[in-house]
Order: C-alpha cells, then sequence, then structure tokens
C-alpha cells in the first residue's frame, strides 16, 4: 500500500505494504541483468531468478514465471506508479503537517481542525485511489494461473504478517 506512515519517518512512501507493489519494486528499470537479457529479437520464455535480486524477489519472479514482456510491463507500471505517488505523498506529508499545525496553534480554531482533517483524508484516500489502481493493473499483467499463485502467496504473506503481529502482542509467559 503506498503510504506515509505516523512514526518518525513519516512521509515516507512504503512500497513493500502490498505485494503486487513489491513485485513492482523488484523489477525495477535499473536491474541490469533484466536489461541484459532484452533487446530487439528478445523471445519471451519465462525469466529464470535474477541472480543479484534477493532470496525472496527471486523465488516470487520464479514461483509467477513471468515472462520478459511482463516483466518490462510491471516495471513501467512501477515507473508510472512511482511518478504518481510522489506528489500525492507529499500532498499528504502537507496536509498532516497543516492538521498538526492547527491542532498545537496557540488560539485553537476547531472548523479549521476540521478542514486540515478532510484534507489529510482526502490525501489519503488519492493514496489509496493509486495503490488500488496500480495493483489492478498489475493483475491485468498476470496470466489467470499467474494470478492464482499470487492469491495464494498473498494469503499466506497475510497470515505470516498476523501470526507475527499476535506474537508480538502476546505477553511473555511466567518461567
Amino acid at each position: 500500500m503506498l503510504t506515509t506512515d505516523a512514526t518518525p519517518n513519516r512521509g515516507r512512501l512504503s512500497v513493500f505494504a502490498t505485494p503486487a507493489l513489491a513485485l513492482l519494486f523488484l523489477l525495477s528499470p535499473a536491474a541490469p541483468e533484466a536489461r541484459a537479457q532484452e533487446g530487439p529479437g528478445a523471445e519471451t520464455p519465462p525469466e529464470p531468478a535474477l541472480s543479484g535480486r534477493p532470496r525472496a524477489g527471486r523465488n516470487l519472479i520464479m514461483r509467477l514465471n513471468l515472462t520478459r514482456d511482463q516483466m518490462a510491463q510491471l516495471r513501467e507500471i512501477r515507473r508510472q506508479s512511482e511518478q504518481e505517488a510522489r506528489p500525492l505523498a507529499r500532498r499528504l506529508r502537507m496536509a498532516r503537517r497543516a492538521l498538526d499545525e492547527a491542532i498545537y496553534a496557540d488560539k485553537v480554531d476547531e472548523s479549521l481542525i476540521e478542514e486540515r482533517s478532510r484534507e489529510v483524508a482526502a490525501a489519503q484516500a488519492a493514496l489509496v485511489r493509486l495503490r488500488a489502481l496500480t495493483e489492478l493493473k498489475v493483475r491485468r499483467a498476470l496470466t489467470a494461473e499467474q494470478l492464482q499463485s499470487f492469491r495464494e502467496l498473498r494469503q499466506r504473506a497475510r497470515t505470516r504478517q498476523r501470526l507475527q503481529r499476535h506474537m508480538l502482542r502476546r505477553p511473555p509467559e511466567a518461567p
């Protein structure tokens, strides 16, 4: 999910929040091994694991059995998404800053706080919409079989995240 967090790194774009966007990140246009395999007259057989990528990323690409054309398409989706996300993330940061200033101003103006809250909500909604449209483009780039595999991988990732959150909330057991 393209979001900005309320953490000290607030305002940073988080592209790893969803597997679809993580997949896009793995297909960075800067990947020299991917560029070297593409060229005039290149066929589109399944792409082998990328040697310079993290193991999980190579595994995802292998499991989905992406073709070179699909990888190029996903890189373009990523490039477009990043270009659109930058101004939206900046807008959200500015809206949050304006809301903070309104909340902590010497003279509290409730109507101004309401207005600033609506601006934050609108900026967040724009990022959520971009994320959804980006994931839809990714979905359309996958075959039915790849989409099924991708759904299964997403479900496993969600299950792991839930278990990790559960373990973090669980109080330590007494010896």
